[in-house]
């Protein structure tokens, strides 16, 4: 379990500076990191579908807005919405689903019942909740994001460019084992193959085993 100042001081590791005790130390980096805090950490959540700011709800019915033409009921979003991962009619969003539409900052559709699956907002600030791999994934873009200001040296920037895209690759592997088996669509070539569906159903696919994705012929 990490706190923010934990990631400030890994990221201070990164860049070969001395260290730092609170988020108020009186030093360049506090500020800079200070400033450049909101925007990394938002970057960072949109980089990835984490598992562990996903949220999966019904959504309410918005009976004062005027649903959007061609659509019968408008739905609000989560106050803690962030992305939109899966929209369906169905709680476990199993079938596929395309009738809705986002319009006006709302979702319209022609059920009365939707559920939503997104990332959570509310974990961006919920540091202690971030997996290991994930705070060092931003500790490490912190940094990058920050060393122009912080130090004059490309060679380190060009180090931390790709700690970071290791750092990110590492977080996704260690967050996918976590999934369970999941089928893919399949491509647009496959499926055009089977009359739009897929050799063995309306839900053939690739499949996500052990945290790896395999993609099926027609998926580039």
């Amino acid at each position: 379990m990490a706190d923010k100042l934990q990631v400030w001081k890994q990221a201070l590791v990164h860049l070969q500076k001395e260290t730092i005790t609170t988020l108020t130390d009186d030093v360049p980096a506090v500020y800079t990191f200070g400033a450049a805090w909101d925007g990394v950490v938002e970057e960072a959540f949109n980089a990835g579908d984490w598992n562990f700011a996903k949220l999966s709800v019904a959504l309410s019915l918005n009976n004062t807005e005027t649903a959007a033409v061609g659509w019968s009921y408008v739905f609000d979003y989560p106050d803690d919405w962030m992305r939109t991962l899966a929209i369906n009619s169905s709680p476990d969003f199993r079938t596929r689903f395309y009738d809705y539409v986002d319009e006006n900052g709302c979702l319209h559709a022609n059920t009365n019942v939707l559920y939503l699956r997104y990332i959570s907002r509310d974990k961006m600030d919920d540091v202690a909740s971030w997996p290991t791999m994930f705070w060092r994934y931003v500790a490490a873009k912190l940094a990058y994001d920050t060393c122009g200001r912080l130090t004059s040296g490309d060679t380190l920037e060009d180090k931390l460019e790709k700690r970071v895209d290791k750092a990110l690759r590492q977080a996704k592997s260690v967050d996918a084992r976590n999934e369970n088996n999941k089928v893919l669509n399949p491509g647009s070539w496959l499926m055009s193959r089977y009359g739009g569906y897929g050799p063995c159903g309306r839900n053939d696919g690739g499949t996500l085993v052990g945290g790896e994705v395999t993609f099926q012929e027609g998926d580039v």
